[in-house]
């Protein structure tokens, strides 16, 4: 066998399986519900989706995350 023959097949699995751990992880995220809209816990404003992060616990700016920690 030729040696880059063989680099390229081990490169081709090793990306392969990269993409295939991505795409698992990807589908255990919850993904958001249509017009399901976020808001800020602190002032209320309305946040725009990530697709990662959700849910309590989002501040909009490091104005409301001082005054949200302040308040502990």
């Amino acid at each position: 066998m030729h040696r880059s023959w063989l680099r390229t097949k081990v490169n081709e699995s090793r990306t392969k399986v990269t993409s295939k751990v991505a795409e698992r992880a990807k589908s255990l995220v919850p993904r958001p519900r249509d017009g399901e809209a976020d808001s800020c816990m602190v002032c209320g404003r309305s946040m725009r989706p990530t697709g990662v992060v959700r849910g309590d616990g989002r501040v909009c700016s490091p104005a409301c995350a001082r005054q949200w920690a302040q308040g502990l």
